[in-house]
């Protein structure tokens, strides 16, 4: 067992190593509750609650394991004077061995009514990220040459741009969105350019009585040079107040090669309970399992929302259920 543990562990920094130069390029932060904050993958969701929010999201992932990922993210979004349009900021720290990025978002959406309960909301995100690879943490010992590492610290701040749709009526959802739409390229430093990311999500809430609602959902990130990521999802929500759901991840390999197809395997389930401890809070937690040589680390993720509700036509405004 401690023979493969430091395998694993041997393993991650070598792909550190090796794929320094693309890793931000192939890596997305992952998050297993962004359902009840689809802000951070898509700016058009800003101001779709139609009340102000605040977000905060932390996660651990392979718990135990050296280099292992660590991301936290913090958002706040709502209308504006305006009744059509949204804004947003997201604020995103990621790390992942010797690497690790930082961002700031400022998003805008503005929604158009298609019918009395169906509304299409189209946004754009604007920001920058600071991207770092810390050369002193990385230790290949004879494995690899010396010229493949830094030997110190590289940082680099590159500019971002995204853009998204949100479709929504009253059950049902879809959305589209894609990242990273602002190419960049420097031979001279160690950081490559961050690889443009696609994601389409969609869902649908089903009343089973009056007390219990099941909300089916799905998410895939893509960006046509690594595996395919699918989350399947599936939710149920108690007398209004507690979320109790499952998700399923897994990589497709639908555009890469049959090499990557085995390096990037990385199915999981995520076990997810979020809870409405008032009105204005909620409160959740995701327990990760990997299906994978990870399984005996778990990853953790814990995220908090705060809810500013509101009158509007003498009745209160809540958060929606998708």
């Amino acid at each position: 067992m401690v023979t493969n543990v430091k395998a694993i562990q041997k393993l991650l920094v070598l792909l550190g190593i090796a794929l320094a130069p693309a890793a931000f390029a192939q890596q997305a932060p992952q998050y297993s509750q962004y359902i009840f904050n689809e802000l951070v993958v898509n700016p058009a969701y800003a101001g779709s609650k139609e009340i102000l929010s605040i977000n905060g999201t932390y996660r651990t992932q392979w718990t135990g394991l050296q280099g292992a990922p660590t991301s936290q993210t913090l958002s706040v979004d709502g209308p504006t004077g305006h009744k059509s349009l949204g804004w947003g900021v997201h604020l995103l720290n990621d790390e992942i061995g010797a690497q690790s990025q930082t961002s700031a978002y400022g998003a805008l959406s503005t929604r158009i009514r298609l019918s009395r309960y169906a509304d299409l909301a189209l946004g754009v995100a604007a920001g920058a990220s600071q991207y770092v690879l810390d050369g002193t943490r990385l230790d290949p010992g004879s494995e690899m040459p010396d010229q493949a590492i830094p030997e110190g610290r590289v940082a680099q701040v590159l500019p971002d741009l995204k853009i998204g749709a949100f479709f929504n009526t009253e059950r049902y959802y879809a959305g589209l969105s894609v990242a990273n739409l602002i190419p960049f390229k420097d031979d001279k430093t160690e950081i490559a350019t961050p690889r443009r990311h696609y994601f389409l999500s969609s869902g649908y809430v089903f009343d089973i009585n009056r007390d219990v609602r099941l909300k089916p959902s799905i998410l895939i990130k893509e960006d046509f040079r690594s595996p395919t990521s699918v989350d399947l999802n599936a939710f149920v929500l108690l007398y209004n107040r507690l979320w109790l759901g499952a998700s399923y991840r897994t990589a497709v390999p639908m555009f890469t090669s049959q090499e990557m197809k085995q390096l990037d395997k990385r199915n999981a389930i995520a076990l997810i309970t979020q809870i409405y401890a008032t009105k204005k809070l909620r409160i959740g937690y995701s327990y990760d399992i990997s299906l994978n040589e990870l399984k005996n680390y778990s990853s953790h993720e814990v995220s908090v929302g705060y809810y500013f509700l509101k009158k509007k036509y003498g009745r209160i405004l809540t958060p929606r259920n998708l």
